[in-house]
């Protein structure tokens, strides 16, 4: 996710947490990052940590584990603040002790709830990350068990564009991502950030534009295909044999025999030799020296990043696909894909990503 989506939940959570009252900035604040605080992982990206590892992101910050232990100290640390509150009222005995106790009586709630209801409100907060990024259309799932089960989990039901990490969401795909959030999440932001109450004449045209914007998004229902493009004019152009309902059976897992069983061969496909086996969402541009990736169409090589670097190598435009294997060796992750478009045409992507022999990643969305 662009971590939108939390935002809306963390400001979502200190409006309820307040009662209905308008937000106080410092609540809204500690909330807000608080909902985000299990990305606080993708450091490990800079240390060295793998994606895939049990602290890689999407690892153990991003289970229920992990949300009940910091709510636990969330509610802990509004105790201590209310005993301190308390011991300081009880000894308030000059004018400045007094004006002192009335400063505090005006700061968030945030430290003056039941601990109890902190630990909870905090740990459904933290619990509400995973399990949106679960349903999110790429990346790895969440290891929601952790440290029980390392299995990383996905919804059946992926709805949302994953966000591209780091400087790579300061582009045009970053930005559309951003905006599919802003307009998913609408109904929370408009819930925490309100000024005063929805009136029935003014929520329900609301909701109806929200529910028709969520559908033109989200759905991947043949009506909603079909109408997204004629809007479009879409020149989507599919492999041979593709079908839309056995590119919906394709799941994380499958092997690639399996795959091409059952859609055929791609139109085009893409190698990606990581360094020292890492796979690529772990990598960075900056990492890879040598002949970093290879696609074919037809099989045959159609380009290459670092040119250079694989020319030395062996590898050159044209080339089949088994010279390049041959010289290089089996890739570490794969990309086939089944649809492409004209150059600068919005088309839609069907895409099915193997890390290994084995599906890591299906996409289907649009692509603009």
């Amino acid at each position: 996710m662009a971590s939108l989506g939390h935002v809306a939940v963390g400001l979502a959570a200190a409006r309820t947490y307040g009662e209905g009252h308008r937000l106080h900035w410092r609540s809204a604040v500690a909330w807000t990052a608080l909902s985000m605080l299990p990305d606080a992982d993708v450091i490990g990206f800079s240390l060295g940590v793998r994606y895939e590892a049990p602290w890689g992101h999407r690892g153990a910050t991003h289970s229920f584990a992990f949300a009940v232990i910091v709510g636990l100290a969330a509610g802990l640390m509004a105790r201590l603040r209310s005993y301190r509150q308390q011991r300081a009222s009880a000894f308030a005995q000059t004018p400045g002790d007094a004006l002192r106790r009335d400063r505090s009586a005006g700061q968030p709630r945030w430290f003056k709830r039941p601990p109890l209801r902190t630990a909870l409100f905090a740990a459904v907060v933290l619990a509400t990350h995973p399990l949106l990024d679960t349903l999110t259309d790429g990346g790895l799932g969440c290891a929601l068990f952790w440290p029980f089960d390392l299995t990383r989990y996905f919804s059946p039901w992926r709805p949302i564009q994953v966000a591209p990490i780091g400087l790579a969401f300061l582009s045009s795909y970053g930005a559309i991502v951003a905006m599919s959030e802003i307009v998913l999440f609408l109904p929370l932001f408009v819930f925490a950030l309100r000024t005063s109450d929805f009136k029935p004449q003014t929520s329900a045209p609301f909701l109806l534009a929200w529910l028709a914007a969520a559908w033109l998004i989200a759905s991947t229902d043949p009506v909603r295909e079909t109408v997204v493009a004629t809007l479009l004019r879409d020149r989507t152009q599919f492999a041979q044999g593709f079908s839309e309902s056995h590119f919906g059976s394709v799941t994380e897992g499958l092997s690639q025999t399996e795959v091409r069983q059952q859609l055929g061969a791609p139109l085009e496909e893409g190698w990606m030799y990581s360094p020292d086996g890492e796979s690529p969402a772990n990598t960075s541009i900056e990492k890879v020296s040598g002949c970093g990736s290879v696609r074919f169409e037809d099989d045959r090589v159609t380009e290459s990043f670092r040119p250079a670097a694989c020319e030395a190598r062996g590898v050159h435009v044209g080339q089949p696909k088994t010279d390049v294997e041959r010289l290089l060796g089996p890739p570490s992750d794969t990309c086939w894909a089944y649809s492409k478009a004209p150059p600068r045409r919005p088309f839609r992507l069907r895409l099915v990503c193997f890390h290994g022999p084995t599906v890591e990643m299906v996409a289907r969305r649009w692509v603009f």
